[in-house]
């Protein structure tokens, strides 16, 4: 096999032979090998060291059967025509549904991350508050006025359908450009959204429409495609996660290079993200905590990330400033000597080591 000596290989669980050789074509395009299992029982040697396993719906019933532990990089394949009881399968085993020929692109995208064969792709980091208000919302904004700060080509996407819109935090409400209604069709392999999209101080912006009634949530195969053709074409993308996780943000978490976890250094604030943070480690490969500290003295920021049993990346101090900037409609961390740019420049040099989720 062609794989690097330290990854274990992609294993596919199927007995449909019209869908293994759908994945096959994708491995193929990657000049990666699989290693195919057709019977269930030798999955268990398997299951903890496989990069990416693969689990044909034909197979579902058997794989469940074995009881095995929770895992990221698992995926549910079918055909396009999908059936009814994938999504329980789904919910059942953990894993996110891929459909195929549509969802070939994914596919070589999840695979690629997982064995280490990124080629060109860009980074995607994915931010969330533990807590409402704990400004997650302003904290991926400024990761991205930051990296832009430094000429590498970077995206800002809005993930929240009901955050009323994250062009307001970088003053683009009024720029023309592309927002997520001009791409409700938007399905496997896009073209580069390059220019078509509002800029702001060098952040190309995806952000929600403001509408009378909420928004409906983003198809997972919709966010999965935008997100694709974004990293094609930037260095960095930076996705705004809301709380309430739905199948779309799910699927860009297991994808992420570095989920973002914003935790207020309180007692309420650390309750409160132990709970997201329950529902996020499964999901994520890389995951890791900022401690957004307030104005009274609360917990101390490793203590903060102890009580969320999850590693430290760094830590957001709090800044009256931000509140004045963001109603005047300047950028967040546009000022280089401001506590948010160098909190976000420490992130940005903390991407590569940052451990894996156990």
């Amino acid at each position: 096999m062609d794989l690097h000596p330290d990854v274990s290989p992609v294993v596919v669980v199927t007995r449909d032979d019209a869908l293994l050789e759908r994945v096959l074509s994708v491995t193929a395009a990657l000049d990666l090998e699989p290693e195919v299992v057709p019977d269930v029982g030798a999955l268990r040697g398997r299951w903890a060291t496989a990069s990416l396993v693969l689990v044909g719906l034909d197979q579902a019933a058997p794989v469940a059967a074995l009881v095995l532990p929770r895992r990221t990089d698992l995926y549910l394949l079918g055909d396009d025509e999908l059936p009814e009881d994938a999504v329980a399968w789904s919910a059942r085993l953990g894993a996110a549904v891929l459909t195929l020929p549509s969802g070939a692109d994914v596919l070589a995208a999840a695979i690629a991350a997982s064995s280490g064969r990124r080629g060109d792709r860009g980074r995607l980091v994915c931010v969330l508050g533990g807590s409402g208000g704990v400004g997650a919302s302003t904290f991926a904004a400024g990761l991205a006025v930051t990296a832009a700060a430094t000429g590498r080509p970077v995206a800002l996407v809005d993930a929240d359908e009901n955050g009323g819109g994250l062009d307001l935090l970088l003053g683009a409400e009024q720029t023309p450009g592309w927002r997520w209604p001009r791409l409700a069709g938007a399905r496997g392999q896009l073209g580069d959204l390059g220019g078509q999209l509002p800029s702001a101080v060098g952040v190309e912006l995806l952000a929600m429409a403001r509408r009378p009634q909420p928004a409906a949530a983003l198809p997972a195969d919709q966010l999965n495609a935008v997100l694709l053709s974004l990293l094609r074409s930037h260095e960095l993308v930076v996705l705004d996660v809301p709380r309430l996780l739905t199948a779309a943000t799910r699927e860009a978490l297991r994808t992420a290079d570095l989920t973002l976890l914003l935790v207020r250094a309180d007692l309420r604030g650390v309750a409160a993200a132990r709970e997201v943070a329950l529902e996020l480690v499964p999901a994520c490969e890389r995951l890791a905590v900022l401690a957004r500290e307030g104005r009274a003295r609360g917990l101390g920021a490793e203590a903060t990330a102890a009580a969320v049993e999850l590693p430290l990346i760094g830590i957001v101090p709090h800044d009256d400033s931000l509140v004045l900037a963001a109603e005047r409609g300047d950028p967040p961390a546009r000022a280089p000597r401001s506590s948010l740019a160098k909190a976000c420049r420490r992130v940005l040099a903390e991407l590569e080591p940052v451990p894996a989720v156990a």
